[in-house]
Order: C-alpha cells, then sequence, then structure tokens
C-alpha cells in the first residue's frame, strides 16, 4: 500500500478528560535556547552576528550569559543564545476548511490577553504568537517558512508558540504548542542539523529532524508514538526510549513508558469503491483487522494529505463522511491498536460524482406488475436538472446494453406506448438527472439504484349476459369471470357517463339491478385480475329496468309517442 510523504509528524491531543477537568496550561520551558561551545575565536559579536543577524546586538548575549569579559570567551565552555532573541520569522496558510479562527495575543511569551478572533483565509500571513481554532469539520494547512507543512485536523487548537530564525537566513527555531486536538507535520530533512522543530503537549515533547513519525495523547494523559521512518527519542522526564521504523509504544499517564511493538499493518481497502454517487455522504467499509479497536479516516484533495476536507475516528463500519462535493479525492486510513498506537496508513483514490442528484421513483412501485400498454414510467422532478435519462433492461440483463435507452427526456417520464414494446416479462428500470453546466454542456448525475417491475397483459372485459323475465326489465346482469378477479361496475342513464349513478367493486362475476328505478341505462366493466392489473373500460351495454306491460306473445306495448307501458 502506498504510504504518507515522508518527513510527517502527527500529534494528536485529546481536549478535556473524562471528569471534564481542562487540561493544564502549556508553559515556555526554560531551556528555550540555543546552546553553544565556544571554540577559539569566537567572540560575542561574531556569535551575535551569526545567530542574531547583526553583530551590533552582542550586548543582549553578554547579559543573558553575563559575560564579564566580551573579549576573552573561554573555548570549551557554554554560551545560550535565547530563541526570543533570533529573528521573528512568519509562516503563511496554504489551506483552509471550514470555519477556522486566528486568535493574536499582544504578548504571547507572557500569556497575554488576545485580541479579537478573525476567520482564517487562504494566503493569510502568521506570526509568532498566534493561535489556531479548528472546529469540527474544518481542516486547516500552515507552511512555516523553512518548507515545512504543518496540518492541523478538526477540533484542534494549536499556537504558534516559537519561529525564529537563526541569523538573517538560517535555520528555522519552531515550537508548536498543541492544546487540544491533532496535526500531522511534513518536516524535510536538513544536512546541518542546526533547525529545531518541536510540538509541546502539556505532557510530551517530540523533536524533528527530518523524521517521519507520529504521537497521539488522550484527554487522560495517555500518549502513544509510532515511527514510519528514520528513528525518534520519546521524552516523558524519564531515559528516554528509541522507536525504530515501524514501531510504536504507548506511555502511561503517569509518565511510564511502554515497550517498542511493531506497528499494525496498512489495512487492506481492496473492498473501497473507486467511485462514490451518493449525495449524502461517502460510506467506506472499514476492514476486520486483529489488534484493531478504531480507524481514522481522511478524505484530502492530493495525494500528501495537505488538503483534507473530512474526516474522522471510528469503530464501526462503515465510516461516513458527509457533505464531501463532487471531484476527485485521495482517502486514507490507519487502524489504532488499544494501547491507541497507530498503524501504517493505507491511500486509494477516490471520485466522488453525486450530482445533479437523480430523482425519486413515483410509479410504478418496487416489484409491481404493470399492464402492457396500460402504464409508463415515471419519477419526481429534480431542481437542478433540466432533462432526464430512463434505461430499462431485462431482470438478467445489463445497463451496458438497454433495451430501452431513453435521454434528454423533458419530464421524468416514459410513456406506456415505449413498454407496449416489450414482451411480458421482468424487468430494471432506473433514471437519472441531467443538468446544463454555465458552458451549455450537458452533464448527466448518477442514476438511481435500479427498480424491479413486471409486465404482463392486462385481463379482458368479459360478454355480460342481461336476464329478466319476460315482460320484465334485467333484474341481473352476470359474467363468465377467473379467481382471483374482482369487477368494477359503473352504470349511468347517458350514454357519455357524464354522471354515473353507480360505481362499484364486487367480487362475484354477478350484479343486481333492483336497486334501480325503472328505465333505460348503460353499464360498463372494468377486471382487476389477481396482480391488481386492470382491463380498460368495456364497451358501453345498454339494459332497462321496471315491470313491462306485453301481449301474450310477450312483446312489449308502447304509447302513442313511443314509450314503453309500464304496470303501476
Amino acid at each position: 500500500m502506498p504510504m504518507l510523504g515522508a518527513g510527517m509528524l502527527w500529534v494528536v491531543f485529546g481536549g478535556m478528560t473524562a471528569t471534564g477537568v481542562a487540561h493544564a496550561q502549556i508553559t515556555p520551558r526554560a531551556s528555550d535556547a540555543i546552546a553553544h561551545r565556544v571554540v577559539s575565536g569566537d567572540t560575542l559579536e561574531v556569535l551575535a552576528a551569526r545567530y542574531l543577524g547583526d553583530h551590533k546586538r552582542w550586548t543582549a548575549l553578554q547579559s543573558h550569559n553575563k559575560v564579564l569579559d566580551p573579549l576573552r570567551l573561554r573555548p570549551g565552555s557554554v554560551l545560550e543564545i535565547p530563541t526570543r532573541l533570533l529573528r521573528a520569522a512568519m509562516a503563511s496558510v496554504e489551506f483552509v476548511q471550514g470555519d477556522v479562527q486566528s486568535t493574536r495575543s499582544l504578548d504571547h511569551l507572557a500569556d497575554s490577553a488576545k485580541v479579537p478572533t478573525q476567520p482564517v483565509q487562504k494566503g493569510q500571513l502568521l506570526q509568532e504568537g498566534d493561535s489556531l481554532q479548528v472546529p469540527a469539520n474544518a481542516f486547516v494547512s500552515v507552511r512555516l517558512a523553512d518548507g515545512s507543512l504543518v496540518r492541523v485536523q478538526s477540533e484542534s487548537d494549536v499556537e504558534l508558540r516559537q519561529m525564529r530564525r537563526k541569523g538573517r537566513a538560517g535555520s528555522l527555531q519552531s515550537v508548536i504548542d498543541l492544546r487540544e486536538g491533532a496535526i500531522e507535520a511534513n518536516v524535510p530533512r536538513q544536512a546541518n542539523g542546526e533547525r529545531r522543530f518541536e510540538v509541546r503537549t502539556q505532557a510530551a515533547s517530540t523533536s524533528v529532524r527530518g523524521t517521519r513519525f507520529l504521537v497521539w495523547s488522550d484527554g487522560q494523559g495517555r500518549t502513544a508514538a509510532a515511527v514510519d521512518e528514520g528513528s525518534v527519542a520519546v521524552h516523558t522526564g524519564q531515559p528516554s526510549a528509541l522507536l525504530k521504523p515501524g514501531q510504536g509504544l504507548s506511555v502511561s499517564a503517569d509518565g511510564q513508558l511502554g515497550k517498542p511493538t511493531a506497528m499494525l499493518a496498512a489495512p487492506d481497502i481492496a473492498a473501497w469503491p473507486a467511485l462514490v454517487e451518493d449525495a449524502s455522504w461517502v460510506s467506506l467499509p472499514l476492514p476486520a483487522m486483529a489488534g484493531a479497536v478504531r480507524y481514522q479516516v481522511l478524505l484530502a484533495q492530493d495525494k500528501d494529505l495537505t488538503q483534507i476536507v473530512r474526516g474522522g475516528l471510528f469503530t464501526q463500519s462503515p465510516a461516513r463522511l458527509t457533505g464531501v462535493e463532487d471531484g476527485s479525492y485521495i482517502a486514507a486510513i490507519r487502524a489504532i491498536d488499544a494501547n491507541g498506537i497507530p498503524g501504517k496508513p493505507s491511500l486509494q483514490a477516490l471520485r466522488v460524482k453525486a450530482h445533479p442528484v437523480p430523482p425519486l421513483y413515483e410509479s410504478p412501485a418496487p416489484d409491481a406488475t404493470v399492464g402492457q400498454g396500460q402504464h409508463g414510467l415515471k419519477c419526481t422532478q429534480v431542481t437542478e436538472a433540466s432533462a432526464y435519462r430512463i434505461q430499462v433492461v431485462a431482470a438478467n440483463g445489463s445497463f451496458a446494453q438497454p433495451l430501452i435507452d431513453a435521454g434528454e427526456l423533458k419530464d421524468c417520464a416514459l410513456p406506456a406506448e415505449a413498454l407496449a414494446r416489450l414482451p411480458v416479462g421482468e424487468y430494471l428500470w432506473r433514471a437519472g438527472s441531467i443538468r446544463t453546466l454555465g458552458n451549455g454542456q450537458p452533464d448527466a448525475g448518477p442514476f438511481a439504484a435500479p427498480q424491479k417491475m413486471k409486465l404482463a397483459l392486462p385481463p379482458q372485459s368479459p360478454e355480460l349476459q342481461i336476464g329478466g323475465a319476460p315482460g320484465e326489465g334485467s333484474s341481473h346482469i352476470h359474467w363468465t369471470g377467473e379467481e382471483g378477479q374482482r369487477y368494477r361496475i359503473v352504470v349511468a342513464s347517458d350514454a357519455g357517463f357524464a354522471a354515473p349513478l353507480v360505481d362499484t367493486w364486487v367480487t362475484q362475476p354477478q350484479w343486481n339491478t333492483q336497486e334501480l328505478p325503472p328505465g333505460t341505462y348503460y353499464l360498463q366493466m372494468q377486471v382487476e385480475d389477481a396482480n391488481g392489473l386492470r382491463s380498460n373500460l368495456s364497451a358501453a351495454r345498454q339494459f332497462q329496468t321496471g315491470n313491462w306491460v306485453t301481449t301474450s306473445e310477450g312483446q312489449t306495448l308502447t304509447s302513442g309517442d313511443g314509450l314503453r307501458l309500464m304496470r303501476q
């Protein structure tokens, strides 16, 4: 698996203890100075020019070291060069995601009051004493003057405690106070080894010289360290422990060092998708790994993970990252063991294409049976869509070769006539949205998940048998039905059925007309089978009801105006 870039420092530090007590302040150390061993030819002016960039500032070195005779420095003796006397350096914001705020101290060395916070912007210059507050779902990357890149994770609070340069263009002396949260840093190697890069928490201090390693610290003061490249000495006030590449160790809250142990292997992410089309979240399955109790997952815009847009710690699969915009990303994961020691990373390219979002299905319902030639396909409108695309395949077919591929639909619907050309059987259909970009080009979004349907022949309307004794109107109507069918009876006094008098469903293949007043009526019938398919309404049939006057031969007598005579 690919690894993170060389020269990376990762420090993680919890914000509150389990009892809710805030962490102690990180105080400056008395050793914030460079130790210089005097050699023959050294003078305070020479040292002031070398370290402070101005030979005229030799008096500051004399005062700090209480040198009685500035012209006579004893070879082999050690002088302190306070880092506060070095030239101040600047840093710049290289990337920012979310609502990151910065605070500037009026005198950070004295822990004085802070000026009001302000939003952090890309390209903003930062100076010694500036603090960064990074809320949830926010990240910021800061480039130091020597090229080191510091990546501050979400829910973090850090201070650029010290940024000084030896001489006019010498090596940088950097100290970062991590009050809460997590940082990563890429620190390039330096040949002379004079650069200082240090990250402090309330419990530990880690110094970097072009080494790639990781340090985690939780809210209870427990710490874990691991090394990807080079070697790292872990200091807790006791004799330090040296970690080699691929090793990690844990430190208890009271400063007891654990034994170096092998880091967990890089997780197997073969099951991760290369393309995500869900607008709700990026969902990544967590692999089952022996010894892993949680995982850190990050999503960045670059392979060096300097432009992190989402991330989090997860114990349950899948890991879900919300609010991810369409684009190309690098997803990274590390497993973490029970002692908090982070393992080796795995990285994978990931593309998100979730917009325009697909429509929702309206009809038919999932797994519904559709009458051939009677019903089409319909889905909802999408606000950002200018057109739609609907595809249909056989249930065992592939959307690479659809039976129907209707694109540029103005409405999200496929008419019944289009489905009528397909034989009866089982099918899958899906729909997608298309939007028009600013340059006029179409941009197709992902399809919704395929939905099943079944095409079947609809039932046919039966032949009606209208019965009644001679001289009487029809008293009942019956027909031949099938098991599982039900029947809709529609009766009106006009052939146009403008105002139906009866509109009802019956389950038996017969219907009684006795409740109708004597007269002439028209009837239509519709059949619904066991699958819910319905026939079309039948052609209208005319029938009469009532007790009519007839001759001995059974002929109905009529009045002079042609109306049949009814017995009173």
